[in-house]
């Protein structure tokens, strides 16, 4: 288990994001929102910028699970993915400020729960659309948390996934602790802004 951990979180601190913008000219840390993410991506440097950043991000969230569930099992895959959550929205090779998580939850959730990434995916987009990424996001998170504990108290199946048991539900909570409160500041900062900005 310690070596799920720790490897999830070797590969989820990887600068990938980081390394994509240096190599087209871009500091993602210095632009736009400042976010080394796929939103920020593709708001300085483009789609194909924010796709490749996306892409990458996913690889180190499926890696990270495939890695713990290679050498613990189903809660060796969770430990994996978790930690490699953790390694993007606190890396320590830039002061333990990462990302928002996202990529990297998608892609561990296509390891350990597909049925619930192809559930989610539209709830996101949905609210995206209508209240804007952030709390789209944190609705999506959210619902991935509901509909877990249903999944897993209806014992459904989960395709290639982790047995639909307790180990599903204590993924996605680790999920909702890790990357809602970088929703949730992004939501603050906005708020803020919108209400110190001046009136015409």
């Amino acid at each position: 288990m310690i070596w799920s951990l720790a490897i999830g979180y070797l590969v989820g601190s990887i600068p990938s994001a980081d390394a994509v913008g240096r190599a087209r000219g871009i500091d993602l840390r210095a632009e736009g929102t400042g976010n080394p993410g796929a939103a920020n991506a593709l708001r300085v440097g483009g789609p194909r910028v924010a796709l490749l950043v996306l892409l990458l991000d996913v690889a180190k969230g499926a890696a990270a699970a495939i890695a713990g569930r290679f050498l613990a099992g189903d809660a060796g895959g969770v430990a994996g993915a978790v930690a490699a959550i953790y390694g993007q929205v606190a890396n320590p090779w830039h002061r333990f400020k990462g990302g928002k998580g996202l990529g990297v939850t998608g892609g561990a959730a296509i390891v350990l729960w597909p049925p619930g990434v192809a559930l989610v995916l539209p709830i996101i987009a949905a609210a995206a659309k209508a209240f804007g990424s952030a709390l789209g996001a944190l609705v999506g998170i959210t619902s991935l948390l509901g509909i877990s504990v249903l999944w897993a108290a209806n014992g459904w199946p989960t395709a290639w996934g982790v047995h639909p048991d307790d180990t599903l539900v204590w993924f996605t909570i680790w999920v909702l602790v890790l990357t809602a409160p970088k929703f949730v500041t992004t939501l603050l900062e906005r708020f803020r802004t919108k209400r110190s900005s001046p009136r015409r």
